[in-house]
């Protein structure tokens, strides 16, 4: 017996032959039944917290302590109540250094370099299928499993990814990073379910706690933390101007071009609307705006990426936000440099952001807006 499984079956008994899953408890309903679930599949299922945000973090940041808006704690408390539920060995592992130099820290690099980061893309990809993958398997996982709605399938190219079911909550678009060689030991059960309405029902046969429980809303761990004010506090305020594009009149004036993105219609300040960002620059500090006559102004046909991968170009659709509709589209292959063409306008692609490649509902690729 290897020092592996000799653990193993120090920790599980007889059960030690049994697959291994540790899934990644949020105290939301989402991750509670996909425990439940896998359990139900006979894994061996431990359930782990991940503390990533706290308010030290955010005085530790020069920051109003006014803005914390992530209560893990209760939502801790949940996801124990839910491991004590189902009878599942339960753990707090705490990765705040990582969440703030990896996502944090790069969300507000992004803004200020007059981007529009994806932090759930980046949390995705540097903790929950970074350093928590990583440590759960040293420590004996044979899978991870989170409570995201996508699906991993074995195909005859290996494990890939797909949306799940439910069209109308299909987070695949969040976990495009999650590298290939990974997915063989992820688990997703909560894509399978066709709706939000019967993984609740589930939770509600099972009688847990988060089975009436509000989904989180804001960003990942972060939580209700109003982003907008984080920036101003963080980078500063630089007050600017915000000009009509069509004409160059000034219309207003805002506290730093980094704290909008394309598209954008609240928060300008702005009579006679609706007006909408159509750029910023934030090296002249301007944010240029067009009125919603003019909104086609903010489509466009065409796009570069960046730190890419695809794994083919046949037959392909993206989307370039999450909650957009996939648009069919062709890529040319330059150097290191993607360029994709869209067969109809899109509306307010936004460098930094990421466009997730599609063939049917097979994720294809990815890749970050140049």
């Amino acid at each position: 017996m290897s020092i592996l499984a000799f653990t193993k079956a120090l920790i599980y008994g007889n059960n030690y032959l049994m697959k291994t899953v540790f899934v990644m408890l949020s105290g939301g309903v989402d991750s509670s039944v996909a425990a439940a679930v896998l359990k139900e599949q006979e894994y061996n299922v431990v359930g782990v917290f991940m503390k990533c945000w706290s308010i030290e973090q955010l005085e530790g940041m020069g920051v109003d302590k006014d803005l914390y808006g992530c209560f893990w704690e209760e939502d801790s408390r949940d996801a124990r109540l839910v491991a004590d539920k189902l009878g599942i060995p339960f753990y707090v592992w705490n990765f705040e250094e990582e969440y703030k130099q990896g996502v944090v820290d790069y969300m507000i690099a992004e803004y200020k370099a007059g981007r529009t980061p994806n932090p759930d893309v980046m949390c995705n990809s540097v903790i929950k299928f970074g350093v928590f993958y990583k440590r759960a398997l040293k420590l004996g996982a044979d899978y991870v499993a989170t409570g995201h709605y996508a699906r991993v399938q074995n195909t005859e190219y290996g494990h890939r990814l797909f949306r799940g079911l439910d069209s109308n909550k299909d987070q695949s678009y969040f976990v495009w990073r999650i590298p290939r060689e990974y997915l063989s030991n992820v688990l997703m059960p909560i894509g399978e379910f066709a709706s939000k309405a019967e993984v609740r029902a589930k939770a509600e046969e099972l009688d847990l706690i988060t089975a009436d429980k509000k989904d989180s809303q804001g960003l990942c761990f972060v939580g209700e933390t109003p982003v907008r004010q984080l920036l101003l506090q963080t980078i500063g305020e630089k007050p600017g101007d915000i000009v009509n594009h069509s004409n160059g009149d000034i219309l207003g004036e805002h506290k730093g071009a980094f704290q909008y993105t394309i598209g954008q219609r609240h928060n300008l300040g702005l009579s006679g609307g609706p007006w909408f960002v159509h750029s910023i620059d934030v090296v002249s500090n301007v944010v240029n705006v067009v009125h919603g006559a003019q909104e086609d102004q903010i489509f466009n046909n065409f796009l570069q990426v960046t730190d890419y991968w695809l794994d083919t170009n046949e037959n392909i659709s993206a989307q370039t936000r999450y909650r957009q509709k996939s648009h069919k589209c062709k890529v040319n292959i330059d150097k290191n440099t993607l360029r994709v063409e869209f067969f109809e306008p899109i509306r307010a692609i936004a460098k930094g952001q990421s466009i997730v490649f599609y063939q049917d509902d097979q994720l294809v690729g990815g890749g970050i807006i140049a």
